[in-house]
């Protein structure tokens, strides 16, 4: 099985590299050459963040977007402002029997997928890994959870060998019949975590240690669960909260995706999180006002890290 990993990040790293190390045909694929670069000539470096034990994977690593040709899998790690533009890019190498996985952060990125791949072809998924970028070629397993999978059109035997493979490579996955559920499951997870990560400048876990910061958690969760009831949708957490704060403890020393794109004055994601919840609000006539303001100062940050990056 070719599994083609498209944004080859801190995620899309730990996973593309986990599948390396047990055997299966990866393909890194990144606009980053640096990474890449570093990748092919030395491996990848993958940091254990409990014991400190750092693994070689040596996955093959391009910037060439025929590399991922006659691949069974796409396992899309873009960041979700770049999904439309990446689906529209990759759909004409994807074969008809290609999955195309998105374990991406926030809402939104499957109804991309489903327009240009087709419900046959798309797959859904949510991840309570951890990575952190280190570096070209290095990265840091900062976190572990488990991670569900499911096909759009229900058709869970498609997953099955994906499945099997992931298991291989250590990772704990569930294929599940639920589609909304589990995005917004996630959702709230990183509702609830990654702005003030980014905002604070700390870890996941330095969140736990200020009960002002966990009240604020506890309030972003709680805007979200209105809106995700008003929806109808049920979540896969019996307590979302506490999921919210074990999450954070057990990726306690994991930088999360929107605080390292801060500290690389990249633009965030944002509107497919905090942002998400304000938009569905808005439709059902539901006020978030923490959400609103976390979004808002956010947006403003983001121009200002635009700003400062082109001086």
């Amino acid at each position: 099985m070719k599994i083609s990993v498209i944004g080859s990040g801190a995620m899309g790293s730990l996973f593309g590299g986990r599948l390396a190390l047990a055997g299966e045909n990866v393909v890194l694929y990144d606009v980053y050459r640096e990474h890449i670069d570093a990748v092919n000539t030395q491996g990848l470096s993958i940091e254990d963040a409990e014991t400190g034990e750092i693994t070689i994977a040596h996955p093959q690593a391009s910037s060439d977007p025929e590399s991922v040709k006659n691949s069974d899998v796409f396992l899309i790690f873009v960041k979700s402002t770049n999904t439309e533009s990446v689906a529209n890019q990759f759909k004409s190498y994807a074969a008809p029997h290609t999955i195309v996985l998105t374990l991406q952060n926030g809402l939104g990125n499957d109804a991309i997928l489903l327009e240009h791949f087709g419900i046959e072809r798309t797959a859904i998924g949510v991840t309570s890994q951890g990575a952190t970028f280190l570096g070209p070629g290095k990265i840091r397993h900062a976190g572990k959870g488990p991670t569900h999978i499911t096909m759009a059109d229900g058709d869970e035997t498609k997953l099955k060998d994906l499945a099997a493979a992931l298991d291989r490579a250590g990772f704990e996955i569930h294929i599940s019949d639920t589609v909304t559920s589990l995005v917004w499951s996630k959702l709230i997870i990183n509702v609830g975590i990654n702005a003030l990560t980014a905002i604070l400048n700390v870890k996941n876990g330095q969140l736990l240690e200020y009960e002002d910061i966990k009240q604020v958690m506890a309030d972003l969760v709680k805007e979200a669960l209105l809106v995700a009831k008003k929806k109808g949708i049920q979540l896969i957490y019996d307590d979302p909260l506490a999921q919210v704060y074990e999450v954070a403890r057990s990726t306690a020393s994991n930088s999360s995706s929107m605080l390292q794109d801060f500290q690389k004055s990249r633009p965030t994601e944002i509107d497919f999180i905090n942002g998400a919840i304000v938009n569905e609000a808005l439709k059902l006539g539901i006020e978030v006002p923490v959400n609103e303001t976390l979004t808002r100062i956010v947006r403003t940050l983001d121009m200002l890290h635009a700003r400062k990056g082109s001086i």
